[in-house]
């Protein structure tokens, strides 16, 4: 019984110590648990539904879209889910896309809103990785602007920060989502667990069910402007199917509302 004993506690702090490292999910005894909700809702249900729940905690979410495809959007609509739940959630912003005003009007509750305004790469990178070590944040969004990244410091920086963070984001249960446009970034590409890519195919207009073809934005002296409609596809997908893709809306008035369409 003796030897018995000793090897049950080696067995237990082994298991204590993977847990440490790796988060409470690295290693379970008995059949893996049924998961039912992959994680934290993006706001836009038939997103969701191609995802499997949603955006997974512990891991990175990387989600590509050039200026204006409702990226920025998906991403504070995201935030307000994970904030509906009474979490704690952040914003890196080196890119300086973050506007106040429109954040609210996403839902975001901005007391409750923790942001960043990092000088460079290397300061935006160790900002993220403090939030996450500290555990306190389910969802956090580090936006940074592409040409950064033609910098091959910064993309070792970025090769550097990604190969330390798998164990502290596992133990902080965090969702972090990296925005960015459109160049190839092969570390984030290896280690996000989940890529979308997101691309605004219309502007949606008052009175009208097609789109006209003209150029137009939010702010267009028209005022015909009520919305529009965007294609996220899920590019990769640890927890399901990839190569889906789904149209949502994203409409304006007064508040900016999200729908699966």
């Amino acid at each position: 019984m003796g030897k018995k004993r000793q090897q049950t506690r080696q067995l237990d702090a082994a298991v204590a110590q993977i847990h440490r490292r790796y988060g409470p999910h690295a290693l379970t005894q008995g059949p893996p648990p049924t998961v039912t909700t992959l994680g934290i809702p993006t706001g836009f249900p038939q997103l969701d539904q191609a995802l499997g729940g949603g955006l997974p905690p512990g891991q990175v979410t990387e989600l590509l879209g050039p200026d204006t495809s409702g990226k920025t959007t998906l991403a504070l609509k995201f935030l307000a889910q994970a904030q509906a739940s009474g979490a704690q959630v952040g914003y890196v912003d080196q890119a300086r896309a973050l506007d106040p005003d429109y954040a609210h009007r996403c839902d975001l509750d901005l007391s409750r809103l923790l942001v960043g305004a990092p000088y460079d790469v290397a300061e935006a990178l160790a900002m993220t990785a403090a939030l996450v070590r500290s555990g306190t944040l389910a969802a956090l969004v580090l936006d940074t602007p592409d040409f950064f990244w033609g910098d091959p410091g910064a993309a070792a920086h970025l090769t550097a920060f990604l190969a330390r963070l798998p164990a502290p984001l596992a133990r902080a249960n965090t969702v972090l989502l990296v925005l960015h446009e459109a160049a190839p970034l092969p570390a984030l590409a290896h280690h996000a667990a989940v890529r979308l890519q997101v691309v605004r195919e219309r502007w949606l207009r008052h009175g009208h069910t097609q789109s006209t073809g003209r150029c137009a934005c939010p702010g267009d002296a028209s005022g015909d402007i009520r919305g529009y409609e965007a294609r996220v596809e899920v590019l990769k997908n640890q927890h399901g199917p990839s190569g889906r893709a789904v149209t949502i809306a994203i409409e304006f008035n007064g508040t900016v509302h999200g729908n699966g369409l």
